[in-house]
């Protein structure tokens, strides 16, 4: 049986309407993970710095804005415009603030990552790229925003290069520094002979890979569904999930630093240990220290020590090669 429609109706209201809903859905979904990493976080890293912990709140605060914007629209759409499909051409100020305050969200999690790179790296050139893009980005995302609100639906189109470089360019920097920190970990992973640090940078690596493709597919599909469907609101469903992906990312990633968010395990590596007494960075938050052995006559002698818990591991330079023992003079498996 066909379906009938009501007079004044547009036969695709579901492409219209869906998209609000679904990605309010879905949103509120990312906020209450948002919500459980943020406290996971409070609890488990208490001696942060100060600019670590106000990075976090900043970006869960933004979000919460993010979400009781997003609300607001789907309210005024599919609540007290019910039955009127004028209520839908026009843009009103919440949906035109989104796109703001995503690129906020976005440009924050670009900054944060291109400022490990650069103490990871020691170099400023592909840190400082990656901020050029993110500004560049987030200026298109707030041009898109507000000229939306003076197009309306029915022109908003017209912005295809606009949000075009904004989509495009935050894409391009989510992939730079995916593969970036990708390249790091796994030359991190080459040079140690630990099998548990090797299997925790491995861990990382998973993350890292996870989290960057995430923000660059929400941001690609929402570019893709903009530019394909122009008749209908199908870019909504996933541009109102972008921000929290962004801000699950973040979070993500500070929280990594340990297996178990309420256990002090500084024997698992992470992407960097930040010590706020004197500013150290390091992949490996394990303690090493080399220990000076008198070698025999004819033997040629260097000790690296790893405790690790209960265990001691020692690397033992002979004759050019390599050999991992334990205390006892035991081959460490």
């Amino acid at each position: 049986m066909a379906r009938s429609f009501v007079p004044g109706v547009p036969s695709n209201i579901a492409l219209l309407t869906g998209p609000i809903l679904l990605g309010n859905l879905l949103g509120y979904g990312l906020y209450g993970i948002l919500v459980v990493q943020t406290f996971i976080y409070t609890h488990a890293f208490p001696k942060d710095s100060i600019w670590l912990k106000a990075t976090v709140w900043t970006v869960f605060l933004i979000d919460t804005l993010i979400t009781v914007f997003g609300t607001v629209a789907a309210w005024n759409g599919l609540a007290s415009g019910w039955g009127d499909v004028t209520t839908l051409a026009p843009l009103d100020w919440p949906f035109t603030g989104l796109p703001f305050l995503s690129a906020i969200v976005a440009s924050i999690l670009h900054f944060f990552f291109a400022w490990r790179i650069w103490k990871l790296r020691e170099s400023w050139i592909l840190p400082s790229l990656i901020c050029v893009l993110s500004l560049f980005s987030f200026g298109m995302a707030t041009y898109s925003g507000f000229t939306a609100r003076v197009l309306g639906l029915v022109r908003i189109h017209e912005l295809k290069p606009y949000v075009t470089s904004w989509l495009g360019g935050s894409t391009l920097v989510d992939v730079i520094i995916t593969l970036e920190m990708v390249f790091i970990l796994f030359k991190a992973k080459r040079s140690t002979v630990f099998r548990s640090t090797s299997s925790g940078i491995s861990r990382l690596i998973t993350i890292t890979i996870e989290t960057g493709m995430a923000t660059a597919f929400g941001a690609l599909s929402e570019l893709i569904l903009f530019v394909v469907f122009p008749a209908n609101n199908l870019h909504f469903l996933p541009f109102l999930m972008l921000a929290k992906l962004y801000s699950n990312t973040l979070l993500a990633t500070l929280n990594s630093r340990q297996t178990s968010a309420f256990r002090n395990d500084s024997a698992k590596p992470a992407l960097w240990n930040d010590d706020s007494a004197n500013g150290a960075t390091s992949l490996n938050s394990r303690r090493i220290s080399r220990v000076p052995i008198p070698p025999p006559t004819g033997v040629q002698i260097s000790t690296t020590v790893e405790r690790s818990g209960d265990v001691e591991m020692f690397i033992v330079e002979k004759d050019d090669r390599y050999h991992l023992k334990t205390r006892n003079g035991d081959d460490f498996a």
